[in-house]
C-alpha cells in the first residue's frame, strides 16, 4: 500500500485497540500488527497531513491503552516520535532522507512530542509494579531517552528543546540506577555542546543539577567517569576549542541555517558565537564548582584510598 495516501480508517480502527481487551492485555496480533503497520506509515510518509493524522491515531492508542505497550511495541512507537522530532540525532534507515527540520513538519513534530509526553509521564508515575518493570526495561528506557534527545535537538521550537531537556533529569531522578544516570549524563554532555546557546546552557546547568542531585549514589567508577570523561575532557575541553575555535560569521551563519519560527534577544557584548560559547564554558565552570564544594571532601578520600591501594598492588 502507498504510505502517502491519507488513511482516515486508521485512528477509528486504532480505538479498537483502547478497549477493554487491550488494556487487559488480551490484544491480538491483528491489533499489535496494526500498531506496527501504523508507525511504520508514520515514519516512512513524505507527506505532513498523512503524518499527522497517524500520530493522532497514536494518541488515541496511547491514551487509551498506553500503559500496556511493553517491549518492542513500547520501543517501536518512541522510535517512531523521534523520527518525527526534527532533529538530527535519530536516524534508523528507514526514513528515506526525508527532512523533517523544516517548517512544513512542524505541527507533525508538535503532536508527536505530546506523545512522547505520555509515554513519559507513565513512566515516571507507573500504575503498578508490572508497569515499572517494563517501563525500566533497557530497551524501553534507552529509546525513551533517546527521543528525548531528538526532541531536543529538534529545530521547530526551542520550548520543546528545554522541555525535553528537563524530561531527562526527571527520568534520572525517578530511575537513579547506575544504567539510567550514565545514559542521563551522556545524552546531556551531548546536548551541552549544541549549536543553540540556549539549549546547551540548559543542558550545562541541568547535567550539574543531576551530579549535585544524585552524586551521593555515584560510585567510585561513576565519578572517575563523570569528572574525567564527561565533564573535564568531555564538554569542557569541546567547549573551549569552539571558544577559539569560532567567530562571528560562524554566529551568522548559523542563525541563517536555524529556524527562523522563534527568536532570542542577544545583548550586543554577547551576539558573537565566541561570546556565547565562553558564557557557557562559565556556567560549566560553576557547575563544576557546586560539585566540587559539595563532593570534595569525599573525592578526595576516595582518591586517597585508591591511590593507597595502587601503591599496594605495586609492592
Amino acid at each position: 500500500s502507498d504510505p502517502n495516501v491519507a488513511f482516515s480508517v486508521v485512528p477509528i480502527s486504532c480505538e479498537s485497540m483502547s478497549g477493554e481487551s487491550y488494556q487487559s492485555g488480551e490484544s491480538s496480533q491483528d491489533e499489535l500488527q496494526l500498531l506496527k503497520m501504523l508507525c511504520q506509515t508514520i515514519q516512512s510518509t513524505t507527506q505532513t497531513e498523512t503524518a499527522n493524522t497517524g500520530l493522532n491515531a497514536l494518541r488515541v492508542v496511547l491514551e487509551g491503552a498506553g500503559h500496556s505497550l511493553a517491549g518492542e511495541n513500547l520501543v517501536i512507537v518512541v522510535e517512531t516520535l523521534s523520527v518525527l522530532s526534527g532533529g538530527d540525532y535519530f536516524h534508523n534507515g528507514s526514513d528515506n532522507n526525508i527532512d523533517r527540520s523544516t517548517k512544513a513538519w512542524a505541527n507533525a513534530s508538535a503532536i508527536a512530542f505530546q506523545n512522547l509526553k505520555l509515554i513519559v509521564d507513565d513512566f515516571l508515575e507507573p500504575q503498578s509494579a508490572d508497569d515499572e518493570l517494563r517501563l525500566k526495561s533497557f530497551s524501553a528506557r534507552e529509546a525513551i531517552l533517546d527521543c528525548c534527545v531528538s526532541f531536543g535537538k529538534s529545530q521547530h521550537d526551542i520550548n520543546t528543546s528545554l522541555t525535553s531537556i528537563g524530561m531527562l533529569w526527571s527520568l534520572a531522578d525517578q530511575d537513579s540506577t547506575p544504567g539510567t544516570l550514565d545514559l542521563v549524563l551522556s545524552k546531556l554532555a551531548y546536548l551541552a555542546l549544541d549549536n543553540r546557546a540556549e539549549v546547551r546552557n540548559c543542558s550545562v546547568n541541568t547535567l550539574f543539577s543531576c551530579v549535585v542531585g544524585l552524586g551521593d549514589q555515584f560510585s567510585n567508577d561513576q565519578w572517575e567517569k563523570c569528572l574525567n570523561k564527561t565533564i573535564l575532557f568531555g564538554i569542557m575541553k569541546h567547549m573551549s576549542s569552539a571558544m577559539n575555535g569560532t567567530n562571528d560569521d560562524s554566529l551568522k551563519q548559523n542563525e541563517s541555517n536555524e529556524s527562523q519560527r522563534y527568536k532570542v534577544s542577544v545583548h550586543h557584548s554577547r551576539d558573537s558565537a565566541s561570546k556565547q560559547w565562553s558564557t557557557t564554558l562559565v556556567l560549566a565552570l560553576r557547575g563544576l564548582e557546586r560539585v566540587l564544594r559539595l563532593f570534595f571532601c569525599r573525592l578526595l578520600r576516595k582518591s586517597i584510598e585508591v591511590s593507597q591501594h595502587s601503591n599496594q598492588h605495586r609492592e
